[in-house]
């Protein structure tokens, strides 16, 4: 069977994931690959301004304005090109009192912001990093809509499939990430061209340079020849992404399984590596939560996602039931908002569930997989491909599936009563059909990442902070690499992973890191 191409449009609203998607991306930059000549390796004793430990959505403004500055910058990133996770991104943005939104009469501010992420992370995103992101949030947006960057036809809107703004400010472009990054290269480029920037690249920071005292000197790097040079800075920014591909480091710092190949390759956590042994400390992790309603393509975990179910009440009502491993349904099938499934896959073994209807089901309902069509379904069953599982009777599938038998046929009995009588204990409304005409399918579902929740901890000036909340001198950090779940808790608030990073990175090039210049 041929994988349909699939549209991630439960996270990710305007565009696909694939990894060899990301690979044919780096050619479509206007930087392309700007490696540092060889002999320039070798000059260690120069002294930079900044030293900015990865090119991606907060790097790159960090540069740029504090370039504008008149500040000598080098950039060091450890992949082929600068974007990060940019080529993988939607691109999503949020921001509160924007001239966008003036010139469309959305009286908004960014208290109103303020409180709404609050509201929707139940408190548990960090108020300080909110207050420093929000209040300065629109002031970044403006910069790119003045330098360039176009928005979706249509925006701003409220929200999408998870819990919406209370007001329409949330927006991206029509490339997703690649419309950011269009813009940061071109505000870039004039500063490459007169040298107050200087790129590598297929360059890694290795370790910081440290000061008996904890003070930050600097860095040691590998290229990809295998040379070790010392670059020395009067400030070191770590912009370098969180810990989404490396299911070592996210098991540790979040103590859950990896399941799903979906991130940035080079999101390995160096940089809490590096911040944790200068001294800072890491936090966060207890926040995670997974998103819902990846189909695997095996169980060799981390894998790639073949695909994911259609669970969007809005979009496509659910015919199906779910079911966990015992056998019992837990929620209601037909919740409006992503949210309420992720809460509730927390609480479930392995954090999966599997997908239950009958032949009616399959025959009538819409296709209940992204961007499958009926005979695609069809044909992954007959194949008997992994997480599919098909079987004439309830417990017969129940075996194959991996589910307790004896509940699950008493649930099954129990929903087709509900569904008679139009009254589900759970609360579901949308229930057109019985599960009662064998053959039965079943499909798992299992828990995917596209971010990393536990990151360094800073202060309001973005510096790296140790745990009694003194910073390391000349360290500072701004991204992922803080964890989002300081911008999001444990939740997922639109534009509140995109828009911080630019956000912090534009504050810290232009306010915050100063240059004797």
């Amino acid at each position: 069977m041929t994988k349909p191409k699939t549209d991630f449009s439960i996270f990710s609203m305007t565009r696909g994931f694939t990894k060899r998607r990301f690979l044919q991306s780096l050619s479509l930059s206007a930087l392309g690959t700007a490696i540092m000549p060889k002999s320039f390796a070798q000059e260690t004793e120069e002294l930079w301004d900044l030293i900015v430990i990865g090119g991606g959505n907060a790097g790159l403004p960090a540069a740029i304005f504090a370039a504008r500055r008149g500040a000598r910058v080098l950039i060091i990133e450890a992949a082929a090109q600068v974007g990060g996770t940019l080529f993988l991104s939607t691109g999503q943005m949020s921001a509160a009192g924007t001239k966008l939104q003036k010139s469309k009469g959305i009286e908004d501010t960014p208290q109103e912001h303020y409180d709404d992420i609050m509201r929707l992370s139940k408190n548990t995103a960090d108020p300080d990093i909110v207050r420093l992101a929000v209040d300065n949030a629109a002031d970044t947006f403006d910069w790119l809509m003045e330098s360039g960057f176009e928005i979706v036809p249509g925006h701003p809107i409220k929200g999408t499939h998870h819990d919406p703004y209370s007001k329409t400010r949330y927006v991206w472009g029509p490339d997703g990430g690649m419309s950011i990054l269009a813009v940061l290269e071109k505000e870039l480029q004039p500063h490459l061209d007169d040298g107050s920037v200087t790129l590598m690249t297929l360059t890694e920071v290795t370790d910081l340079l440290q000061d008996e005292d904890g003070t930050v000197r600097g860095v040691i790097t590998k290229n990809e020849t295998g040379e070790i040079a010392q670059y020395r800075a009067k400030q070191t920014l770590m912009t370098c992404g969180g810990y989404a591909s490396n299911p070592e480091m996210f098991e540790e710092l979040e103590g859950a399984v990896d399941y799903t190949d979906t991130s940035y390759p080079y999101s390995q956590g160096a940089g809490l590596t590096f911040g944790e042994a200068a001294g800072g400390y890491i936090r966060g992790g207890e926040h995670h939560l997974p998103l819902f309603g990846a189909i695997l393509g095996d169980e060799d975990y981390p894998t790639p996602v073949l695909a994911f179910a259609r669970n969007d009440p809005p979009l496509r009502a659910p015919w199906e039931i779910y079911v966990d491993v015992d056998g019992k349904r837990f929620m209601r099938e037909d919740a409006q908002t992503h949210d309420e499934h992720e809460q509730i896959l927390l609480e479930l073994q392995d954090e999966r569930c599997w997908m239950v209807f009958d032949q009616a089901i399959l025959d009538q309902a819409p296709p209940v997989i992204l961007g499958w069509e009926r005979e695609e379904i069809v044909d992954a069953f007959a194949q008997n491909m992994p997480m599919f599982y098909k079987a004439d009777t309830l417990g017969a599938l129940a075996a194959a599936a991996g589910v307790n038998a004896d509940n699950f046929a008493q649930t099954v009995a129990a929903y087709n009563g509900y569904q008679a009588n139009g009254d589900d204990p759970f609360g579901r409304e949308h229930m057109p059909a019985p599960i009662a005409q064998g053959p039965f399918y079943a499909i798992r579902l299992q828990s995917w990442q596209l971010t990393s929740f536990a990151g360094l901890a800073v202060d309001s000036e973005l510096r790296v902070i140790r745990e009694d909340g003194t910073p390391i001198p000349n360290l500072y950090a701004a991204g992922e690499v803080l964890g989002s779940s300081v911008f999001m808790g444990r939740s997922y608030c639109g534009g509140m992973l995109v828009t911080p990073a630019l956000t912090f990175g534009r504050l810290l090039g232009d306010r915050i890191l100063q240059f004797d210049t």
